[in-house]
């Protein structure tokens, strides 16, 4: 992380939760404020809000999003929000499955599980 970077995320840290949302929606609105929140704490539903923004449209070309939301949202809370978010199909919906097969195997129970693979094969089945 570079030096900018480092000042970003003692900015956050020194923020409300709420406030610091705000900050990454206006400084850093189309997702390269993924990084940033890797080194900062939040609540659960500060967190939902960036899921449903950041992982709204097209599918990220890496997976870093979708592991950090699933790691702090957990796997059944982030493919809620995903199914949540419309226009996926072909590629899109292939490229968001394969980025979300890895996560199945961090499901913390089998409904989960479940749930999960049922979003993944939906997105195939488009």
């Amino acid at each position: 992380m570079d030096e900018k970077m480092r000042a970003h995320v003692a900015v956050l840290r020194s923020m409300q939760s709420e406030a610091a949302v705000e900050w990454l929606l206006q400084h850093h609105p189309s997702g390269e404020g993924i990084r940033l929140l890797e080194h900062i704490s939040l609540r659960r539903e500060d967190y939902r809000r960036l899921a449903r923004h950041y992982l709204a449209g097209r599918p990220h070309a890496q997976d870093r999003a979708y592991r950090l939301f699933a790691h702090r949202l957990g796997l059944r809370h982030l493919i809620r929000i995903l199914d949540e978010t419309p226009g996926r199909n072909g590629s899109d919906a292939d490229l968001l499955a394969y980025h979300l097969k890895p996560l199945l195997r961090n499901a913390k129970d089998a409904e989960e599980l479940r749930e999960a693979e049922a979003f993944i094969d939906r997105l195939t089945a488009r």
